[in-house]
């Protein structure tokens, strides 16, 4: 315990009244005059800030650029070489890029035997609880690795009960990433976030190892891979974020985790949760605010419109009038009201409206079958006619017979109106035939006003006749 965690048995340093570790390091700092004067050592300042003492290895070894031993210890580490003969070693460098202005560099001797071994680990207390509500996990930073396929690196975390020997809890493993694998860029090494991160309730410490090694077969090359900073992260189940500016009034936000479904919980769960920015959903799509009025979801790997599916749509803020799908259609409750005009370019059906191109035609309605109805251009051009003759005595004659009427619709949103028109059946009776639509039952439905017009038409023509007839 004294070589790994230090000791209050050094005598209190008179110089400072601070506390210093087996190795001369500085605990506690007893200087406390001028703004740059330290409470906690860099070994023990680390442990609180990312879990590792000496996880950023500011602390070097009695010789501090001669490789790591058991004569020449890495503080708060211990190195193992399993199987390597010296073949694997490790060091401290100078790195000015890391804040502790140090980094582990492991080296690995050319042509080496395969499946050779060395480790550099660490036991770190943890805080566990009868319902585990503590959960870590290991992360290992690593750059300039050498590339190679047949030297790899692996950084694996256990749970150990107080005595240090017994493991509880189920292993954590980055699995071996190839010094290939990591290039030459800034990569990190850790587990896959399972069930396993959660402190079993016995467990007092995480044991991290980082093991380097050869491969099981090929040439093994020179190589070397730098660590800056080893990290254990831990997470609690409840993160509680206080009020901001008026905390006697509005209780604290809950954030935390529940049957797999992440809860967060403004005032109690009373308030709203306000996002400054845009909202990515996982790596597909993302929610913005484009202006006061309007918000965009677009889909991150083309860039374009995502598709949305909701149960039932609630234009504005009322909560009767609904847009819906019953598995077959689409339904609107209530009516339909467009304001400036209809564009489509396929069918509505019951009611169709088919598409046309022809921007410059009117449209009518034209009964297609049963009692769907289509909307068709209004062309009349012989172009689009065939075995054109004039009309039949019989357009005439019916004609004749075709009465105009007022009457008073029965149709709710008609009822009451005194129109003037005529009547399908009557129209039927007096033989026009082509100017009377039927529904899917055969009843007499709808008038073809064209067809009324070109049947009085003819009995015009014929009265004109008949009048020239009589002026002679």
């Amino acid at each position: 315990m004294v070589e790994k965690f230090g000791s209050d048995q050094q005598q209190i340093a008179t110089l400072g009244g601070g506390v210093i570790s087996e190795e001369g390091a500085i605990l506690i700092d007893g200087d406390s005059h001028g703004e740059s004067a330290l409470l906690f050592g860099p070994a023990a300042l680390r442990e609180i800030q990312a879990g590792v003492a000496n996880g950023d290895f500011s602390i070097t070894p009695p010789e501090p650029t001669d490789t790591i031993t058991d004569d020449n210890a890495l503080p708060y580490w211990t190195f193992t070489d399993t199987n390597s003969a010296g073949a694997i070693t490790c060091a401290i460098i100078t790195d000015t890029s890391a804040g502790s202005g140090n980094a582990l560099r492991w080296s690995v001797t050319a042509a080496m035997a395969n499946s050779k071994s060395a480790k550099l680990s660490r036991f770190i207390p943890v805080a566990s609880t009868r319902n585990r509500a503590f959960a870590y996990t290991p992360e290992v930073n690593t750059f300039a690795a050498t590339n190679t396929a047949n030297v790899n690196i692996t950084m694996t975390a256990q749970f150990y009960k107080s005595d240090q020997v017994t493991t509880t809890g189920s292993a954590i493993s980055s699995g071996a990433l190839t010094f290939a694998t990591l290039g030459t860029g800034s990569n990190w090494l850790t587990g896959t976030y399972t069930t396993a991160n959660a402190a079993p309730s016995d467990a007092a410490f995480c044991l991290i190892t980082i093991t380097v090694a050869t491969a099981a077969a090929g040439a093994i090359p020179a190589a070397t891979v730098d660590i800056p900073e080893v990290r254990l992260i831990r997470g609690d189940q409840t993160n509680m974020f206080a009020e901001y500016t008026t905390p006697a009034t509005y209780a604290p936000t809950l954030v935390r985790q529940v049957n797999g479904t992440l809860q967060i919980s403004p005032n109690a769960g009373t308030g709203a949760v306000q996002i400054g920015g845009a909202l990515n959903l996982d790596t597909r799509h993302t929610i913005e605010p484009l202006n006061t009025g309007t918000i965009r979801l677009t889909r991150n790997d083309t860039g374009t419109r995502s598709n949305l599916t909701v149960a039932r749509v609630f234009p504005g803020d009322q909560t009767t009038r609904y847009i819906d799908d019953d598995g077959t259609r689409i339904i609107m409750n209530s009516g339909l009201d467009i304001a400036a005009g209809l564009i489509t370019t396929g069918s509505i059906t019951n009611d169709s409206i088919s598409t046309t191109t022809a921007t410059a035609n009117a449209a009518i309605w034209v009964l297609s079958s049963g009692t769907t109805y289509t909307l068709r251009r209004n062309s009349s051009s012989a172009r689009y006619k065939t075995n054109i003759v004039d009309a039949d005595a019989a357009v005439l004659e019916a004609a004749r017979k075709i009465k105009p009427r007022h009457y008073e619709s029965t149709i709710a949103d008609e009822a009451g109106a005194t129109r003037l028109g005529f009547i399908a059946e009557e129209v039927e009776a007096a033989g026009l035939t082509h100017a009377v639509g039927y529904d899917a039952e055969g009843r007499v439905e709808t008038i073809d006003p064209t067809a009324l017009i070109a049947a009085l038409f003819a009995r015009v023509n014929d009265l004109e006749e008949r009048l020239k007839a009589l002026e002679v």
